[in-house]
């Protein structure tokens, strides 16, 4: 089974995602770079999943407020992925809070879009 058909079939695990966002955004002490490497590398997994997700069902969408939405988050998205993950701790910890940021929203616009929620 290919991974485009594996990505057809079983639906991202947006509570665990939501899980990992968390996770960033409550970060109290300074992590370690190990952690904070490991953290960036499983939201940016995470941000390039949703992404492959969310981009075709706002596609698909009849032109409106959500679909727009949507969009924007995902070329926010792009925008972020984009930015490097070097720097000093406290320059990783932002950026990977601001993936965590878009990560939720992007979980926002999937189950809006997949009809998983109101």
């Amino acid at each position: 089974m290919s991974t485009d058909q594996l990505t057809e079939t079983i639906p991202p695990d947006v509570e665990t995602m939501r899980a990992t966002a968390s996770r960033a955004l409550a970060l109290a002490a300074p992590p370690t770079v190990a952690d904070i490497v490991l953290l960036l590398e499983h939201l940016r997994g995470q941000v390039e999943l949703m992404v492959r997700e969310v981009e075709p069902l706002a596609t698909a969408k009849p032109d409106s407020v959500v679909k727009t939405s949507a969009r924007y988050g995902v070329a926010e998205a792009h925008r972020k992925l984009s930015l490097g993950m070097g720097g000093p701790v406290s320059a990783r910890l932002a950026h990977a809070r601001r993936l965590a940021r878009v990560l939720a929203a992007l979980c926002t616009h999937y189950e809006t879009l997949a009809g998983n929620r109101a």
